[in-house]
């Protein structure tokens, strides 16, 4: 009985020796201040993305919760696009080169983007090479900008010394319609300066998610691909084309990268 007794209390004490280092080791990696998981509770990026309609760039900064997430703000800049849209040549009357143009073009579109979004991991790289998987989800205010696009159109005018053509700048009109869409009366494009000053705003509402890949070596420094789908809503159709239907909500697949650093 003696001897069971005393092989039991030193199995006893064995355990607890072990379960005591365990313990030890454990809160050692979690407060460990050099441990990767647990150094860095903010970042910050800028980045460029390719859509199927367009291109941004974007400014973002993040706080880092824990490991596994990451919640973001993004301010975002984007020009759209059609690229089956292609650029007309210029016709110039009085010169040999002349900006090139779009031909049914009604307003250029730009817009501007502030929203918040949570990025969560779903694989982790491993420690010297390979990349971290996550999912990353978006949304908030988007402020759409319609431009009108202006074009240099040719008129015949005639005065007492005879008939001459005149360059107009002008924008899209019911009243000179059939001169707008006649590429034969298209001289050029006119600078882009020409309708900034009538811009007008079309607010609306934007998400997006995706699958973003980090394969920065050392996690100070951000390294990121993006690959997701991106979703736009305006509170009335947005005429963009002549000719076309024009909608109120976009939707485009795109591609971005960034760089940038996490403290």
């Amino acid at each position: 009985m003696k001897k069971a007794l005393g092989l039991r209390g030193v199995l006893a004490g064995l355990f607890a020796v072990f379960a005591l280092c365990l313990q030890a080791q454990g809160l050692k990696k979690f407060y460990d201040p050099n441990a990767k998981d647990y150094m860095f509770t903010r970042e910050a990026s800028a980045g460029f993305r390719l859509q199927s309609n367009g291109y941004t760039v974007f400014l973002q900064y993040g706080f880092i919760k824990n490991i596994y997430k990451t919640r973001l703000f993004q301010l975002e800049y984007t020009y759209h696009t059609f690229f089956k849209l292609k650029k007309q040549d210029s016709q110039p009357f009085f010169k040999d080169n002349g900006r090139n143009f779009f031909f049914g073009m009604q307003n250029q579109f730009h817009a501007i983007r502030f929203g918040y979004g949570v990025v969560r991991r779903i694989a982790d790289k491993a420690d010297r090479n390979g990349v971290r998987l996550s999912i990353a989800a978006f949304g908030g205010f988007s402020l759409g900008l319609l431009k009108p696009y202006y074009l240099e159109l040719r008129y015949l005018s005639q005065d007492s010394t005879g008939i001459y053509v005149d360059i107009r700048r002008e924008k899209y009109s019911e009243g000179n319609r059939d001169i707008f869409l006649n590429r034969d009366l298209i001289d050029e494009a006119a600078p882009i300066r020409y309708g900034l000053s009538e811009m007008e705003p079309v607010p609306g509402a934007y998400g997006k998610i995706a699958l973003n890949f980090d394969w920065g070596r050392k996690d100070v420094f951000l390294k990121q691909l993006e690959a997701g789908v991106c979703f736009d809503i305006y509170y009335k159709r947005l005429p963009i084309l002549l000719n076309d239907k024009n909608r109120m909500y976009m939707l485009g697949a795109y591609l971005s990268f960034q760089l940038g650093k996490r403290w």
